[in-house]
C-alpha cells in the first residue's frame, strides 16, 4: 500500500509537469508553414502519452500486471513514434498514411511480443531488452532525420539535435542502471522509471521549444535584412556587413572595392509600362547581377533602382573590370513585358574602399562616379580615384 501511495505521488508530479509543458506549447510561436506547425501537435501527443504510460504502469498495483505491462510499453512506443513525427514535421517532411500504417503494424507486433514474453518468462529482463530494441527503431529514424537537417550555423538545429543526444545518454544510463542493479527484479523500480521519464520530457521540451524560437528569430532576422521584391540583402544589412568587411580588409591589408549601380531611365519604365513592369525589371536586373558575382561578393539593394556591390580582395582596376562585365551582361539581356521585349542598361560608379573611413563616405565617393556616368550618357562605368 505504501509503495502504491509513493507511485501515485510520482504520477501526480509527472502529470503536473506534463500538463504545464502542454499549456506552454500554446505560447510557442506558430510557424507559417502548415506542416511545420503540426510538429507542435505531435509533441503534445508525446506529453499526453507520457502521462498515459505512467498511468498504465499504476495498474500493476490494481492486480492487473499483464495489462499494466502491455499498456505501459504500448504508450512508450507511441511516445517514440510521436517524437519521430514531431521531428519529421519540424523539418517539413510529410507524414502520410504509410507512416501511420507502419506505426500501427509495429504497435500491434510489439503488444503481442510483450504479451508472449510475459507469459513465457516471469523475469522482466528479456522483456526489458525487447522494449529497448523496439523503441530504438523510431528513435533511430528521429536522430537520423535531425542529423540530416543539422546545420551548425543554425542555433535551433544545434539545440534540438543536442537534446536528442542527451535523451539517448539518459536512455543508456537507464539501461545500465537497470542491467547492473535491477535485472533480477520482477518489475522496474517506479522511482527509476519516474526520474527517467521526467528527465527525458523536460530535456525534449526545452530542446524542441528553443529550436522553434531560434528558428523563427532567425527567420525574422532574415526578413529584416532581405529585400522582399528582389531577394537581395537590403540597407539594414549594409551597416553590419560593411563594418565587418572593412575591418577584415584593414586587418589583412587586402583591398575592398564598392560598386554603386543604378538602372538607367527606370522612371520611364514605370511611367510607360506600370509599376508591376518596374518590379519585374528590378527582379530581372537583380538576377542578372547575382549570377555575375562571386560567392563572397555582397549585393545589396539600398533603395528604388539603386544597388551596392561589395567586392572583397578586389582593387579598383579589378572592380572596374567587374562592373564592365556586369554592364555587358545586362546589355545582352531582354525582359518580356506583356507583348514587348525591352532592353535595359545601368550606370556604375566604382571606388576602392578607404578602410580608414566609414561606409557612407565610400558610398558618397562611388555616387560621385555614378553621377559622372549618368551625366556623360549613361550605360557607363566610371571609377573614383582618391
Amino acid at each position: 500500500m505504501q509503495e502504491y501511495i509513493v507511485a501515485l505521488s510520482y504520477f501526480s508530479a509527472l502529470t503536473i509537469v506534463c500538463l504545464v509543458l502542454y499549456a506552454f506549447t500554446y505560447l510557442l510561436p506558430k510557424p507559417d508553414n502548415h506542416n511545420k506547425a503540426r510538429s507542435t501537435f505531435f509533441f503534445r501527443l508525446v506529453l499526453l502519452f507520457t502521462i498515459a504510460s505512467f498511468e498504465g504502469l499504476l495498474l500493476r498495483y490494481e492486480h492487473f500486471p499483464v495489462i499494466a505491462i502491455v499498456l505501459d510499453n504500448f504508450f512508450i512506443l507511441l511516445i517514440a513514434y510521436s517524437l519521430m513525427f514531431a521531428i519529421y514535421t519540424r523539418y517539413d517532411c510529410d507524414i502520410n498514411y504509410r507512416h501511420y500504417l507502419l506505426c500501427g503494424a509495429h504497435l500491434l507486433f510489439f503488444v503481442l511480443l510483450i504479451y508472449l514474453l510475459h507469459n513465457q518468462n516471469d523475469n522482466d529482463f528479456f522483456r526489458f531488452f525487447a522494449v529497448i530494441i523496439n523503441i530504438s527503431i523510431p528513435y533511430f529514424f528521429t536522430i537520423k532525420k535531425s542529423h540530416q537537417q543539422y546545420k551548425r550555423h543554425r542555433i535551433g538545429d544545434r539545440i534540438l539535435y543536442s537534446s536528442l543526444i542527451i535523451i539517448f545518454i539518459v536512455f543508456v544510463a537507464y539501461v545500465a542502471l537497470y542491467s547492473f542493479f535491477y535485472s533480477h527484479d520482477i518489475q522496474v523500480p517506479i522511482a527509476l522509471y519516474f526520474v527517467t521519464l521526467i528527465c527525458c520530457i523536460c530535456v525534449l521540451f526545452f530542446g524542441f521549444a528553443l529550436s522553434i524560437i531560434y528558428s523563427l528569430v532567425g527567420k525574422l532576422r532574415k526578413e529584416i535584412i532581405t529585400d522582399r521584391l528582389t531577394g537581395t540583402k537590403n540597407r539594414n544589412y549594409l551597416t553590419d556587413i560593411s563594418e565587418q568587411m572593412i575591418s577584415l580588409a584593414k586587418r589583412n591589408n587586402t583591398p575592398l572595392s564598392l560598386i554603386l549601380c543604378d538602372i538607367d531611365l527606370f522612371k520611364n519604365i514605370n511611367d510607360n509600362y506600370g509599376h508591376a513592369a518596374g518590379d519585374k525589371v528590378l527582379v530581372a536586373f537583380s538576377t542578372f547581377v547575382k549570377q555575375s558575382l562571386r560567392a563572397e561578393d555582397v549585393f545589396i539593394r539600398i533603395g528604388g533602382e539603386e544597388f551596392v556591390i561589395l567586392l572583397p580582395q578586389i582593387d579598383l582596376t579589378q572592380a572596374i573590370q567587374t562592373a564592365e562585365r556586369i554592364k555587358e551582361i545586362i546589355n545582352q539581356q531582354h525582359i518580356e513585358i506583356g507583348s514587348e521585349h525591352i532592353h535595359i542598361s545601368a550606370s556604375f560608379g566604382v571606388t576602392q574602399v578607404d578602410v580608414s573611413s566609414g561606409i557612407d563616405n565610400n558610398i558618397n565617393n562611388a555616387d560621385i562616379a555614378l553621377y559622372e556616368a549618368k551625366r556623360t550618357g549613361r550605360n557607363k562605368v566610371v571609377g573614383h580615384r582618391t
